[in-house]
This record gives C-alpha cells, structure tokens and sequence, in this order.
C-alpha cells in the first residue's frame, strides 16, 4: 500500500485573485471562477487543465487510448461488481443496502468464502 499526503488543491493553481488556494478551505471549493466578470481566470484554468496531460490520456477524437482502457478491471473485478464494499444485499435480488455492521454476518450459499451483512428486506428470501 501506497500512502500519499498532500495538500489539497496541490494540483490547482496556488493562488487566485490574492488569495490561497493549495492546502485551505477554499480548494474545495470552486477555486476559480471563469465567466464574464472574471475573463483573467481562463489562462489559469487552461493551463491547470493541460498539466493533466490529456494529449497522453485520450486520441485526437477525445476517447480514452485503448492501452490505457485495457488497464481497468472487467467482469465481476470491477469494483461496482463487488458487492461487500457496497454493503449490497448479500442475496443479489432485491437490491437494498445494509450499512449496520452490528447486524449478524451469513455466508452467501454460492460463494461460501464470502461474508455479507444479513439482508433485512421484507422482499428478501434470505
């Protein structure tokens, strides 16, 4: 595991209109506003937009390269399709959620490796 501290903001512009941006309150905020009262902003914004580098990131058409798509997770990898990060109803058919981690753990029949909160839906059969 990688564990990275760093200011927020750390990647936007440090300072706007005099004030300070990286490492405050206001970085999570709209650290710029770009409209017609503002038409100063638009170099900043430009410019902390390009340092992501979207000319590596994505073809001339706008859609990610496909090297870089390659690298995200299929099937049942993908982190939407794991359902114990989610608190997903352990049963998969009626869809609710169970955030109480106080309630008691069953053992999901096809995958008995598996512990997921016991669903606690009327709709639910398990």
């Amino acid at each position: 595991m990688i564990v990275l501290r760093s200011p927020k903001g750390w990647t936007g512009p440090k300072v706007v209109d005099g004030l300070q941006i990286e490492g405050t309150f206001r970085a999570h905020q709209v650290p710029l506003a770009v409209d017609a009262a503002h038409p100063e902003h638009l170099p900043l914004l430009e410019r902390w937009l390009k340092s992501y580098q979207p000319g590596e990131l994505f073809d001339p058409s706008g859609r990610l390269k496909p090297e870089l798509a390659e690298l995200a997770p299929s099937g049942a990898r993908r982190m939407g399709a794991i359902r114990t990060p989610t608190a997903a109803c352990c049963c998969g058919t009626c869809g609710c959620r169970n955030f109480d981690s106080t309630r008691p753990m069953c053992r999901h029949p096809e995958r008995p490796a598996l512990a997921t909160p016991v669903c606690w839906a009327a709709s639910c059969a398990t």
